[in-house]
């Protein structure tokens, strides 16, 4: 099958041509304008104290400042004229004033801000591709605070989002799989394939081209500003990758000089003395992470520069972990209305990959059905799996230009570079290694999949009046990927040299158009609409048939039958829907009720390509796949009714309720051949809807006391479920009609208290119902994930301005839960830490 490999599709090289143009045109130099300065005090209104890290921008601009430790401002060389001040901060209620700069004058204007929630006082980027306050959004988002990330040391990504109302995170441990899931988007499975939430870092994307995942080692909250989550249909803005929602996470840079370093470490505790694994016996695995980062704010430079490095020994058997990270970011203001940006970032792990616990077998009813050994849950199926290994590099190299042309006008251009390697080591020794009928590895055997993705997106704001503001853009990225089981040639069942690796490339294009309509003062209509186009490079595949046997060989004997099967049967078969497009439409209407409430309402059609490892995977490490050469696209159309009020200063309430409805949903679909092989296959599933209410109370009942609340109930059916003959493995779900792996019911609660001025205590609680549907061992009815309540307690301590201690314990209760099938999630653990930031 020969394979045409072009490096830029016509669609792709005219977006770059584009881009290249606007780039090259635009002028680099300062207007001959004369200058002034403005400076002032930001107070708290009601107590007069200052107002510390406030953001102070003038509209139109790139000129800007933060308030320092005594509420001061002031920023340097503005054009003479008068602008729109903006001023934000965290707890704060956002204002805008007129300001007049003088030429050659010191203009000085002190501001009072009103405070509220911080739910409130949110600014959001995401909904609209430009900053909008919390009540003028038309969709539903949520953002998680730099006070909120660094209330714990060594957060993860997966740590701060997963207590959004409508955010379900499935961790299988160390740098096995793990997923993330807004409003039931997606479903557990095997190395995070077909995610429908988009992931991006300052606006770059982060999610593996190949499966889709997004690698959470990427993102570290030492180097993060915010989190903003959008929820819900989000392809108009964001492409295929956003059906179900985007996580869009915000490197920060300090306002001036800024050296920081931080150590914490930790350790698990031991399980009850009702579990009997082995792994705990006479053993306490550890934990440790140090961070080291410098910065600063020269003149028009602004850079900073973080290196990260943690080892875990894991909490169970093979879920060890070592990561190094290293990210810079910087931004040069060209002038006052252009900057370039700089988003990079250079990461490796190591580390166990993890696999289920220990269980037995029943052969009572013919075809064995298997049982989860909870008992034993922090110990490994069986030792062939003790030394497998994951190792992964991830690399972003992204440029942003950005123009301010006039008042009305803007350009915000992008370059990107991604690299993501992801490398399995099964069997180090120099025998087989062979562990009942569904694994069996030969001395060497790997599995890796290397992609470099080249990225492209230029982007035009235009504010054509006061009633319309008009966005246009165009983006594509071509990804070369080089895999042992994600491509279309698949030459071995057992890759051992790199021979096995083959080539495959995907490009993508898109062009959108976006219309912010605003027919009265009160009501805004956000009109949107996206072309995209997605395709592959290959015409048919060739993969090794998991369906029937063509020998067997002497097997273990014990857990399972006597034999091992052998697969060496080819195939080969053309590809139905090597390319696939989508228009993808939205209507969204937000209404200021009050200068304190909206209302919000949304309908729009998302679609999302499938991906190469949905169309091509054969090996997920416990089981093998066969590719589906006929899978086509998935689409969702959409349906959100929603609402934000301040009731006061001290409580604001946010409630959703949305419809999902899926047609030629995309899943993983488990199988049992004759032999009793279980295999998995990527099909257009079937329809399914997914409907549910968000609710949010954020309240400060004590100035120095804040409380928030979330509750979400979802309702995830199969619509046209009928039960397969013969059976395959979800038709023995205690609700086979129930999406697998869709939580009915999730809570989260976290409450600060800022006891004096430098002591701090926090908590925060989660709890997830249990799973009413799995996807493989669905006859194990008492091993279901979910039905769990964890609470964490936090505290931090400021020794100086510059010397702070932190004390962090997970789990408090010693939980014993899973957030995914058969695998277990920590137990209780403690973290001390210390930071210095001068």
């Amino acid at each position: 099958m020969e394979q045409q490999h072009s490096r830029l599709a016509p669609i792709s090289r005219s977006i770059f041509s584009t881009l290249t143009a606007a780039i090259i045109s635009m002028p680099l130099y300062a207007t001959a304008a004369d200058f002034g300065v403005l400076k002032g005090t930001i107070t708290d209104r009601n107590d007069g104290e200052p107002v510390i890290g406030a953001s102070v921008m003038l509209e139109n601009t790139t000129i800007g400042a933060a308030s320092d430790f005594d509420g001061n401002y002031s920023i340097m060389e503005i054009p003479a004229g008068t602008y729109s001040l903006k001023v934000s901060g965290v707890g704060y209620a956002p204002l805008v004033q007129k300001v007049t700069v003088p030429a050659g004058e010191t203009a000085t204007l002190n501001l009072k801000l009103a405070e509220t929630t911080i739910m409130a006082s949110e600014v959001i980027v995401g909904a609209a591709l430009y900053e909008q306050d919390r009540l003028d959004i038309p969709v539903t988002a949520s953002v998680v605070s730099e006070e909120e990330l660094h209330e714990e040391s060594s957060s993860t990504l997966a740590d701060a989002v997963a207590e959004v109302p409508g955010v379900v995170v499935n961790r299988a441990g160390g740098y096995g799989t793990s997923t993330v899931q807004i409003r039931g988007s997606n479903t557990f499975q095997g190395g995070a394939i077909g995610t429908r939430v988009q992931g991006l870092y300052d606006g770059f994307p982060i999610n593996n081209p190949t499966t889709g995942e997004v690698v959470w080692t990427n993102v570290n909250m030492n180097a993060a500003n915010k989190v903003e989550i959008l929820k819900g249909a989000a392809a108009t803005l964001y492409g295929s990758g956003a059906m179900g929602g985007v996580i869009n996470v915000y490197g920060s840079m300090p306002d001036e000089f800024e050296v920081k370093a931080g150590i914490s470490g930790g350790f698990y505790d031991s399980p009850p003395d009702s579990d009997q694994s082995t792994y705990y016996k006479g053993y306490t695995p550890w934990l440790w992470n140090t961070y080291f980062g410098i910065g600063d704010k020269r003149g028009d430079l602004n850079y900073s520069f973080l290196y990260s490095h943690a080892d875990d020994d894991g909490f169970r058997a093979n879920t060890n972990t070592m990561l190094d990270d290293l990210k810079f970011k910087a931004r040069y203001d060209i002038d006052a209305s252009q900057y370039i940006q700089l988003t990079s970032f250079y990461n490796e792990t190591e580390g166990g990959y993890p696999t289920t616990w220990p269980y037995t077998n029943d052969f009572s009813t013919g075809a064995p059905i298997q049982y989860a050994d909870k008992e034993i849950r922090y110990d490994i199926t069986n030792p062939v799996y003790d030394d497998d290994i994951i190792k992964r590099k991830n690399v972003l190299v992204g440029l942003n230009y950005v123009n301010l042309l006039s008042d009305d006008l803007s350009l915000d251009t992008k370059l990107y570079y991604t690299r993501n390697e992801t490398r399995t080591e099964y069997n180090p020794t120099d025998t087989p290694q062979i562990f009942s009928i569904s694994y069996n590895r030969l001395p060497g055997e790997f599995n890796e999949d290397i992609v470099d993705r080249y990225g492209t997106g230029v982007k035009l704001d235009y504010r054509i009046n006061d009633q319309h503001r008009l966005l246009f853009g165009m983006d594509g990225n071509i990804s070369d990927v080089t895999s042992t089981r994600y491509s279309a040639e698949i030459p071995t069942d057992h890759p051992l040299d790199d021979s096995a690796l083959n080539d495959i490339q995907e490009k993508n294009a898109a062009l959108f158009l976006q219309d912010e309509f605003k027919p009265t003062e009160k009501l805004t209509v956000l009109a949107s609409v996206r072309y995209d186009w997605s395709g592959i490079d290959a015409d048919e595949v060739n993969y090794v048939d998991q369906v029937t046997p063509t020998m067997s060989i002497p097997g273990p004997g014990s857990p399972g039958p006597d034999v091992i099967n052998v697969y060496s049967t080819e195939k080969t078969a053309e590809i139905e829907n090597s390319s696939v497009d989508a228009i993808s439409p939205r209507i969204a209407m937000n209404y200021r009720a009050t200068d304190n409430m909206a209302f919000r309402a949304s309908w729009g059609k998302s679609f999302r390509a499938p991906t190469l490892a949905e169309r091509f995977v054969t090996d997920a490490g416990l089981w093998k796949g066969n590719p589906n050469p006929a899978l086509d696209k998935e689409t969702m159309t959409a349906w959100e009714v929603g609402m934000f009020t301040a009731l006061t200063d001290r409580v604001s309430f946010d409630i959703a309720g949305y419809i999902n409805n899926y047609d030629d949903l995309i899943e993983s679909v488990f199988y049992t051949n004759s032999s009793g092989d279980m295999y998995f296959q990527y099909e257009n599933f079937r329809k399914a809807r997914i409907w549910g209410i968000e609710t949010s109370l954020n309240t400060k009942p004590l100035d120095n006391v804040a409380v928030n609340f979330g509750y979400s109930y979802m309702n995830a059916t199969i619509q046209d479920y009928a039960a397969s003959d013969p059976k395959i493995s979800i038709d023995y779900n205690t609700d086979p009609e129930w999406l697998p792996m869709r939580p009915e019911h999730t809570a989260s609660i976290s409450a600060t208290w800022n006891a004096t001025n430098r002591l701090t205590l926090n908590t925060t609680g989660r709890y997830v119902s249990e799973y009413k549907a799995v996807n493989v061992y669905t006859r194990d009815y008492d091993s279901y994930p979910g039905d769990f309540i964890i609470f964490n307690l936090g505290t931090k301590y400021q020794f100086t301005d510059f010397l702070s201690g932190s004390f962090l314990c997970k789990n408090i209760t010693n939980e014993q839960y899973s957030e995914a099938e058969w695998f277990p999630s920590p137990g209780r653990s403690y973290v001390f830490g210390i930071d210095f930031v001068f």
